[in-house]
């Protein structure tokens, strides 16, 4: 939340204390118990900003607090963070990498041992899924996962099966 609340402020600086809170209730209060619903209401709010009231001289007006700078790109905060520990429904998963942006875990990879001769993308695919169903509210934010054994890496979202992911190439296309 702290990373949250720091990132409102630097990225909406006129925004009142006041505001900031109606922010953080609409990232934090989710409308449905449905991993899909809740990914994509946090969708529009990270795409289209976060609606909020303010108190003005002429009354009550309506404006919009952004999540994310896409202008400054350096006006973010980018943290990866190894073996995220996320304890929900008296379950504890470990994500091998989760990528926050502005204090919200936007992907989550899962990496297997590429050394390990029975390492594949499918079992990282597989994992992924198990954490979807164990840890489902660390999903509500996410944007991109990513599956990997170690050699070859593919991505898709919450909702791809297997057949949608697809490989992870560099900027060379290799």
């Amino acid at each position: 939340k702290i990373r949250f609340r720091d990132a409102i402020d630097r990225i909406n600086p006129n925004v009142s204390d006041d505001v900031n809170v109606q922010a953080l209730r609409q990232i934090l209060n989710f409308p449905s118990q449905n991993l899909i619903d809740n990914n994509e209401y946090f969708h529009r709010l990270f795409t289209e900003g976060i609606e909020v009231e303010i108190m003005g001289k002429e009354g009550i007006k309506g404006d919009k607090v952004w999540l994310v700078d896409f202008v400054n790109l350096d006006n973010n905060e980018f943290v990866v963070c190894d073996q995220f520990t996320v304890n929900e429904n008296n379950t504890t998963k470990r994500p091998d990498l989760v990528l926050f942006v502005n204090g919200l875990p936007l992907v989550v990879i899962e990496l297997k041992n590429p050394v390990d001769e029975n390492a594949t993308v499918q079992k990282a695919f597989t994992q992924l899924q198990n954490y979807k169903n164990a840890i489902p509210s660390l999903f509500y934010y996410n944007a991109l996962l990513v599956a990997s054994d170690g050699l070859d890496a593919k991505t898709g979202t919450i909702s791809s099966d297997v057949s949608r992911f697809l490989a992870w190439k560099s900027l060379d296309g290799i």
